[in-house]
């Protein structure tokens, strides 16, 4: 009976959501209410109504704290087709392969100045992006000045412009009123008000930032989770090639 149910998900471009069994359409959701257990599990089974998912049920609670709140999960039924010929896929562009990148590193002595900006006391991310150790940058024959965490934006220009750097990579990871976007900005109009901008790859990455939102403030690239030392070097190299050619 199930395998009728489902005969038109096998062979072509529909998909549903599934756990179990071919297109169930199971999905789960976690939610937080600054509430008791008690009425937390009450408005998380209407957020599920709300979100029109069927066979809506609580299946986690935990209360962080007393005077916080109440985490919650509910699994439900995403019962809509997705069809994959109308989806907006983007690819993500490939590497260059580790000898290109240090042979075009080499050849154009290629500096990077990095650091965690504004407020921001993150480093785990930017060192795995620098260091050797990690599979980073350093890898590819790059030299970089690591200004730690917690830096003002407009060191970031003033370091580049002291070390001859041709790029600045900036963490973000705070992301509250957008004030990763807002630095981001800042770090772009500060770079112009010192002449600089053209000549430098700016470059900001951190778990909220993406591509499109990253480039609309002003940098050249965004990254975000899943990235590789190698995907920022491979995206400098390109840059500053485009750059030079022109």
């Amino acid at each position: 009976m199930r395998l009728k149910q489902t005969e038109k998900y096998r062979n072509s471009n529909l998909i549903k959501p599934e756990v179990e069994w071919l297109a169930d359409g199971v999905v789960t959701v976690d939610l937080f209410f600054p509430t008791d257990a008690e009425t937390a599990e009450a408005a998380a089974l209407v957020v599920g109504e709300k979100m029109q998912l069927k066979q809506v049920e609580v299946i986690h609670v935990e209360v962080l704290h007393p005077v916080e709140g109440t985490r919650i999960q509910i699994k439900g039924v995403f019962d809509e087709d997705i069809d994959l010929t109308k989806l907006k896929v983007v690819k993500k562009e490939a590497t260059l392969s580790p000898e290109e990148i240090l042979n075009y590193v080499k050849k154009n002595q290629l500096k990077i100045v990095a650091g965690t900006g504004g407020s921001d006391e993150h480093s785990v991310g930017m060192r795995e992006i620098l260091d050797i150790k990690h599979g980073g940058v350093e890898a590819y024959g790059f030299e970089y000045h690591y200004l730690g965490t917690s830096v003002p934006i407009e060191k970031f220009v003033d370091a580049a412009i002291e070390t001859k750097a041709n790029v600045i990579l900036i963490s973000l990871i705070i992301s509250h009123d957008d004030v990763h976007y807002k630095n981001m900005k800042k770090l772009h109009d500060y770079a112009i008000e010192k002449g600089v901008r053209d000549q430098l790859i700016i470059i900001a990455g951190g778990t909220q930032v993406s591509s499109e939102l990253a480039q609309k403030h002003g940098m050249n690239q965004g990254f975000s989770r899943g990235t590789k030392g190698i995907d920022v070097a491979s995206f400098i190299v390109r840059e500053h090639g485009k750059n030079d050619a022109s």
